[in-house]
Parts: C-alpha cells; structure tokens; sequence
C-alpha cells in the first residue's frame, strides 16, 4: 500500500556537531496549501533513521519544537542500537501518529559543517565520513556514511617484527578465547542464588573510594549476612593478574548477581552477561568535566566507536541530573540507565564529625599543615593514559613559590595524579613549607585541611565546592587540552573559580586572593543534586536492593 503524505513538511536548514551527536535544524512547512504547521503537528510522530536499501533502522535521539523551528538529534556513534551508523544512506523518516509519512528535505541554503576535517573524522579502528545528501530515489534528506577499517600496518618492518607481533597476537587471542571458555563453563556449572555481590576494580589494589563506601555501608545496615560479597582488585590496569585471579575472575564473573566497578574494566565486556545480571558503575569521578570514553571519539586515545566497552552496564550513577545525557554518552548507554543518586564518596563532605577527625589525621600526617594556611596544588595528568601519563614539572618555580609560602605562613600540599609516575623531586632546603603528598592515595582526605586548591582540569572541583572555599585554576595549556581532551562544556564559563595563564598569574592571585571565589555556591548548586550525604543509602536502596524487588 503506497505511504500517505502528511500535511505538513520537514526543512533541514543547518546542522550543527556536539562531539558524538550531530542537530538536525529546520522549519515545518506545510506540504501543501494549507496553513503553516506549528509544533502540534509533530508532536507524538514517530522519528527515526532507516538504510535507504534495507529496513534496518536507527532511533533519532531526541525531538526538540519550538513554534515551527524543530531539532532533531542524532546520536551518531550509538544510534543504531548501541553502534555507530554503519555504512549506507540513511533516510530521515517522520511518521505521525496517523500514519502519515512527513517528507524530509533539505534546505537549498543548508550550510554544512566539517566533521573532523572535510568530513571525515579518523577514530581508532579506521576513519568514518558523514555527509549529508539528498537521496535521488525520493528526493528526501538523508545522511550518507562510511566507514572504512584501518589496513594492517605492513611492508616496512623487518620480518622478525612482523612474527614476533603475529605471535603476540595469537597469544592474546588464544588467553581471550581460554577465559571465554572458563566462563562459559562456570556458567553453565554454577547457579547463581541472587545474592552474590562482586566488588572489583583493574586500577585499585585493594577496595576504595566508592565501591569500599557501598560495601562498609552495606556492612553497617546488617547486609553482609545476607549477601556474599567477592572482591578481585588489580593495582593497574596495565598489570598482571596472579594466577590465582586469572582463576577467580571468570567463576565470579559467571556467579555473580551484581557486579559493582568504579572505572574502566577491560574484562567485563568480553562477556556476555545473562540480562538479569546487574552491572553498576559506580565511576571514581564525580561529574561531567574533561571527557571520558566515547566523548572522545575522534580524539587522541579515544575509543574504537565499534567496540563494547562500557555499554553493558546496566546502571551508572551521577551527582546531578545536569551530568545524566553526558556519562550516558561517554557509556554509550541510554540515559535511563544513569541515575542521579549522588556519589559515595562524597557523603563524608556532608558529615562535619567525619571531616574533623580526617582533617586532624591529615595534619598529624603532615605535621607542617598545622596552624598554617594550607594550599593544595592537584593538577590531573597529561598524556593519553596510564603508559604515558605526565605533568609539566618545569612549569613550577619552586622557590618562588616557597618564598610565596613563606610570606603568608602557609605550606602547599602536592598531589599529582595517581597516573603520574615520575615524582615531583623538592630540594631538601624547601620541604619545610612544600610537600609531595602524592603517596596519599585519596585526594579527598587532603581537601579537608586545604584552604585553596590550586588544579587546572581535576573533577575534585565537585568534591572541593561542597566546602565553599576558593580554587585557583592554572590552566596553562588550555588550547592543548581542548584540541586533545576537550570538556563537556565551555571551560572558561564552567570552572568556580579564577582561572591563570602562567605561573607568575597564579602567585599574584594568590598575593591578592583573587579567586573569584563567589562562583563556587552557583557552582554546587547546579551540579550536586544532593547535599545530605545519603548517595551511598540511594544506591544499595534503589540499585541493589531494589534490584531484588525488595
């Protein structure tokens, strides 16, 4: 049966990219002679994307109407459940709730923006181009991809190279196909009773942060009893396992009711997990700041679009609803399944008996801090990762900046990014008012006897802003970090506190006080949705016992 026009026409007149998702702007016209439709006439349509030679289709993200203007959003990297649009030409379809089928054309004056450069966009796996086109079989707007895979490199390296990466690459395909197999079998020989709760991290040595929050809490509401907690840690990702957790880890993956992560886990999306599993990513950072996993596709050290990291789990946690559609993006997951509960380890920042005595154990730790003002200096890492992780240790005049300390009676607290191996060398003349701190594994123990952090792209901003006290921000390489990193919303207007160019910028603030400290209430109004210190209760309530219908 042929499809019926609707009365009224979508215009595509411009587009615009956000990282991943790509806006589909334009005017609702009428397809005929009748009156200019308004926003009633798209409301409850049916909008999606569908391969012009196939009848695979791709959801469109998001409808936006505002009169007669309308935003169509394209998730372009998960449209297609979960995975990128794969090559082909994909048609804009609009059928109302009629049944009616609502053209969609292009605009003659539609602008169009690069996509990475000329349109295409290099990601790790191969390169993708998206343009869009008018399809010649209907004359409707669509939106033409292709995806091409990398070649593997050859030819030039010496024929000992390519065998010695050709048995690398075996030997990790043949572990990979072992411990699928060992899970598999673990599965089909173990039950699972609905209480077994499996703590685990591939950067932490031993349980923290997060994931110790939930389970010391778990512990003090009479829980432990009644569920049977596992713990498998690994101090790095790039580390060994002994062999004695190469065994555990696939029966405790196969057993294991609810798995609680706090970070990037590569072994976790090697499997596939019975959908009554519950997968819960408690992340380590608390908001959306600098971008993370598929945000940064296209990026230096950005992922392959292709790939399933991240998109199994079946619940992530945010501070605020603000931060919901950006972990759902950088998950690549569906934004129903990030939850604003709160983060665990940010429920102390709330208790003032907890912030006293972790205060008081700080300064007896670092017996300079007492009595004087303290300064914590904590910039984040440069570099892609773990294996290349670094920060500009020669951006620091060290003297002057105790000669600063000095002046004010205060000591500056170092703490460099746990991914940071080398170490901050402070000559021994200095150590009386500047200190490497940087053993002290959780940082947020620290910012309870700071009286200003100094960072420059750090998440502890989330953490520090609960306090209202100044940040400083050295951002001295702004231009470098937004072409390699990027943030997930415009940094200058973003950041709670005055930002500083150069070394010398952030001596003079600091000689002055002027931190423009007044942005920091706004700040953790919109970013904190919770200010009770009752997120880690949130999460054992509604994500894991609720989990049991209980």
């Amino acid at each position: 049966m042929p499809e019926t026009e609707a009365a009224f026409a979508l215009v595509v007149d411009a587009l615009e990219w956000e990282r991943t998702r790509l806006r589909l702007h334009g005017t609702l016209v009428a397809s005929g002679s009748g009156d200019t439709p308004d926003a009633a006439a798209l409301t409850g349509s049916d909008v999606y994307l569908q391969e012009a030679r196939s009848e695979r289709r791709a959801r469109v993200e998001g409808v936006r109407i505002a009169g007669a203007r309308f935003t169509l959003d394209v998730a372009v990297f998960f449209a297609l459940d979960g995975d990128p649009l794969v090559t082909g030409t994909w048609l804009v379809r609009v059928v109302t709730p009629a049944g009616d089928v609502a053209p969609v054309r292009m605009s003659p004056d539609l602008t169009i923006p690069a996509y990475g450069y000329d349109g295409v966009r290099s990601v790790r796996g191969g390169r993708y181009w998206l343009f869009p086109v008018v399809e010649q079989a209907g004359g409707s707007f669509a939106l033409a991809v292709t995806y091409r895979k990398n070649r593997p490199a050859g030819g030039r390296d010496s024929l000992p190279s390519r065998l010695g990466a050709w048995i690398r690459g075996r030997l990790r395909r043949t572990r990979e196909l072992l411990f699928k197999i060992s899970y598999r079998v673990c599965k089909r020989l173990v039950k699972r009773t609905g209480t077994r709760i499996l703590f685990t991290s591939d950067s932490r040595a031993t349980i923290s942060g997060n994931l110790l929050d939930v389970r010391n809490r778990m512990r003090e509401r009479g829980f432990e009893g009644e569920y049977t907690f596992w713990y498998l840690f690994k101090e790095r990702t790039t580390a060994r396992r002994p062999l004695a957790d190469k065994l555990r880890l696939p029966f405790y993956l196969a057993a294991a009711d609810i798995i609680l992560l706090d970070d990037y886990h590569p072994t976790l999306y090697k499997v596939e997990f019975d959908p009554d599993v519950s997968i819960i990513q408690l992340w380590h950072a608390s908001g959306a700041f600098k971008t993370v996993g598929y945000s940064r596709i296209g990026k230096p050290g950005g992922p392959n679009p292709f790939s399933r990291v991240h998109k199994n789990y079946t619940h992530a946690i945010v501070s605020s609803r603000h931060d919901v559609p950006f972990y759902a993006e950088a998950f690549g997951i569906d934004e129903k399944r990030v939850v604003p509960t709160g983060i665990p380890r940010m429920d102390v920042f709330f208790d003032a008996a907890y912030r006293e005595r972790t205060a008081e154990r700080m300064r007896e730790q670092l017996p300079q801090t007492r009595g004087r003002e303290v300064v914590l200096f904590a910039p984040t890492f440069r570099g892609k990762g773990p294996s290349d992780a670094y920060y500009d240790h020669d951006r620091l005049d060290l003297q002057a900046l105790y000669d600063l300390a000095v002046e004010r009676d205060a000591v500056v607290v170092f703490k460099m990014h746990p991914f940071v191996i080398e170490p901050l060398e402070i000559p021994a003349g200095l150590t009386d008012r500047l200190i490497e701190a940087s053993a002290i594994r959780e940082v947020n123990d620290l910012l309870f006897i700071a009286d200003l952090v100094i960072t420059d792209y750090s998440s502890l901003v989330f953490e520090y802003c609960t306090l209202d006290r100044p940040m400083l921000f050295f951002a001295y390489d702004l231009e470098d970090y937004i072409g390699t990193r990027d943030f997930y919303e415009g940094y200058e207007e973003f950041v709670p506190g005055r930002i500083v160019r150069t070394f010398g910028e952030m001596l003079d603030a600091i000689r002055a006080q002027d931190f423009e400290a007044g942005k920091v209430a706004a700040f953790a109004e919109r970013h904190l949705e919770h200010h009770d210190g009752h997120a880690t209760d949130r999460i054992i309530d509604d994500l894991i016992l609720g989990r049991a219908g209980r």
